[in-house]
C-alpha cells in the first residue's frame, strides 16, 4: 500500500520539524508501506521552509518518497490540500497539518486496519491534544469496540454521531474515493473541513475506525481555529449553512445544519460585531430553510438549547431574544469568574 501524506506548510516554524519528524518515525516503523511526502509551501512568512529544506535529506534514510510543491503566492489551508492531492500518487492520502504530528505507529497500524477491512472509502484514528505548554487536555476516541467498522451506507448513517465528520485530517482516505467524487476543499473558506466532510458524507459507504491514538492536535494561540471570531469566519460560516441546506437531506445533515447555525448566532451577539452586521447575518440566516428544520437537540449543552429556541420567532423578535439571551450569559459569566477569584 502507497500513502501520500499532504503537508501544508504556512507560518509553522515552531512546529514543522517535528511535524516531519513525526512522518520520518512512522515511516522508518512501517515495514509494508510505501510513503510518498508531499510538502505545498504556501508562501509564509517565516522560516519554515528553511528549516523543511534542511531537514528533508533525513526523509530519504527512513524510506519517504519527498517533494516539495509550491504555490507563487499564499492561497490558505483549502487551495494547498487541493494542491497536494492533484499530485498524490498513493493509494490513500492523509492530511496532515505543519503544525500537529503523527503519533508513533500510526501509519502502519492505520494501514493494517485498512486492509484488514478491505480497504474501506476511510479508516478513521483518534486524536490527542496538546496545549501550548505541552500537556495532554483531550483524548478524543471515535473507536467503538461494538462496532469498529461501518461496512455499508446504512451504518455509516447510523453511526454518524460517533463518526469524525468535521475534520478532514487524520482519516486515511482513499484517494479514488477522493477523486472520483469531486472532492475539494473550497478555497478562501475558513472552517472548510466541516464543508468537505459533509460533501464526503453524501458519498461515504464504508469506514473503519481502530483503537489507536494516531495523530496530535497542538492547540496553539492565534490559529485560524482558536483566535478571535471576525466577519471573515462569520461569511465563511454563513456559506457553509447555505451549502449545507443545499445537500441531499438527511436527519445528519439536518443535524449539522442545525448545530452549525447555532454555533453562528452564539459567535454573532457574544462577540462585538457592529449591530448593522448582526442585522445583516441574521436576515441571511432567516432566508435559508435551516430554521425549518427538526433535530433531536439534545447533544447541544444548555446554553445551545436556548439559542435554538430563537428559531420559533419572526426575525425581530429572534434578534431581541438572542440580544436579551446572550447578554444574560455574558453577566453571568462575569460573575462566575469574580467568584472564582474570590
Amino acid at each position: 500500500m502507497k500513502i501520500s501524506i499532504v503537508v501544508p506548510v504556512y507560518n509553522v516554524a515552531p512546529w514543522i520539524e517535528s511535524c516531519l519528524r513525526s512522518v520520518f518515525a512512522c515511516c522508518a516503523e512501517a515495514d509494508r508501506v510505501e510513503v510518498e511526502c508531499i510538502v505545498v509551501d504556501d508562501c509564509g512568512t517565516d522560516d519554515s521552509m528553511a528549516t523543511v529544506e534542511r531537514i528533508a535529506p533525513e526523509a530519504a534514510a527512513a524510506g519517504v518518497d519527498f517533494h516539495i510543491v509550491s504555490h507563487i503566492r499564499n492561497r490558505g489551508l483549502a487551495a494547498a490540500r487541493n494542491t497536494g492531492t492533484a499530485v498524490a500518487t498513493g493509494d490513500y492520502i492523509f492530511y496532515l497539518d505543519g503544525d500537529d504530528a503523527l503519533e508513533r505507529g500510526a501509519l502502519e497500524a492505520m494501514a493494517r486496519v485498512a486492509v484488514e477491512t478491505d480497504y474501506p472509502d476511510w479508516v478513521q484514528g483518534n486524536f490527542r491534544r496538546i496545549t501550548s505548554s505541552g500537556e495532554v487536555c483531550e483524548e478524543t476516541l471515535y473507536f467503538d469496540p461494538e462496532e469498529p467498522m461501518y461496512g455499508d451506507r446504512a451504518a455509516v448513517v447510523r453511526g454518524f454521531d460517533r463518526l469524525n465528520f468535521t475534520n478532514a485530517t487524520n482519516k486515511l482516505i482513499r484517494l479514488d474515493f477522493i477523486r472520483d467524487n469531486g472532492l475539494l476543499f473550497c478555497e478562501g473558506l475558513i472552517y472548510e473541513d466541516v464543508l468537505w466532510c459533509m460533501q464526503a458524507y453524501g458519498s461515504v459507504e464504508r469506514i473503519a475506525a481502530l483503537e489507536a491514538i494516531t495523530y496530535r492536535h497542538n492547540l496553539r494561540n492565534g490559529s485560524i481555529m482558536r483566535s478571535t471570531m471576525t466577519e471573515e469566519k462569520m461569511e465563511s460560516l454563513l456559506y457553509i449553512l447555505q451549502r449545507l441546506q443545499e445537500l441531499p437531506r438527511d436527519a445528519n445533515v439536518e443535524h449539522r445544519a442545525v448545530f452549525n447555525a447555532v454555533y453562528g448566532m452564539k459567535s454573532l451577539y457574544l462577540n462585538p460585531f457592529p449591530g448593522r452586521y448582526r442585522a445583516k447575518w441574521m436576515a441571511a440566516l432567516w432566508a435559508l430553510e435551516i430554521r425549518r428544520m427538526e433535530v433531536d437537540t439534545g447533544g447541544l449543552q444548555p446554553l445551545g438549547r436556548r439559542v435554538v429556541r430563537a428559531f420559533r420567532y419572526r426575525l425581530g423578535l429572534a434578534k431581541i431574544y438572542l440580544h436579551g439571551l446572550l447578554r444574560a450569559y455574558r453577566v453571568w459569566l462575569r460573575l462566575r469568574a469574580k467568584r472564582a477569584e474570590g
